[in-house]
């Protein structure tokens, strides 16, 4: 996970460089000129050498670095964008199954209660402590706790 965040992190800063390299290149002048022997030269600088044809001043459109640049800035902000949506999910889903383990974990512990409870109610004679006092179940009584407790089992141990 971490590897794959790291590489859309690089991914995204070197569109962010690229973005920022094209708007600092200033649109040159760019020459055309054919030599005497017909050859036809582009160039930064018109020739040192004089020709008998005139030496054309070719114009760069401006518009393409700009856009170029609002491309890359909405790339950028997409992936951005992206990056923090997948940091969310990720967030999101660690915090459920967080919770998932520890219902688990709560439900695994009333799980084993609840089977103690089961087992101390089919001893013999089950008596019930009420304060200082015991209190001695009848049959009909414990069976009906029984009951309950089996009802709890089948409940929290599933």
């Amino acid at each position: 996970m971490g590897i794959k965040i790291t590489r859309l992190i690089a991914y995204n800063l070197s569109i962010l460089a690229l973005s920022c390299l094209v708007t600092l290149s200033a649109p040159a002048e760019v020459y055309k000129w054919v030599d005497d022997e017909g050859n036809v030269h582009y160039g930064e600088k018109p020739p040192n050498t004089p020709t008998d044809r005139a030496v054309e001043n070719i114009k760069i459109k401006d518009d393409v670095s700009t856009s170029d640049n609002q491309r890359a800035n909405e790339t950028f902000k997409e992936k951005s964008k992206s990056l923090d949506e997948n940091r969310k999910k990720r967030k999101k889903e660690k915090l459920q199954k967080k919770k998932k383990e520890s219902h688990q974990a709560n439900m695994k512990k009333a799980c084993e209660l609840a089977k103690k409870i089961l087992a101390g109610y089919q001893m013999p004679r089950v008596a019930l402590k009420d304060g200082d006092e015991y209190t001695w179940l009848d049959e009909e009584q414990k069976q009906v706790k029984i009951k309950a407790a089996k009802a709890d089992v089948k409940k929290f141990c599933k």
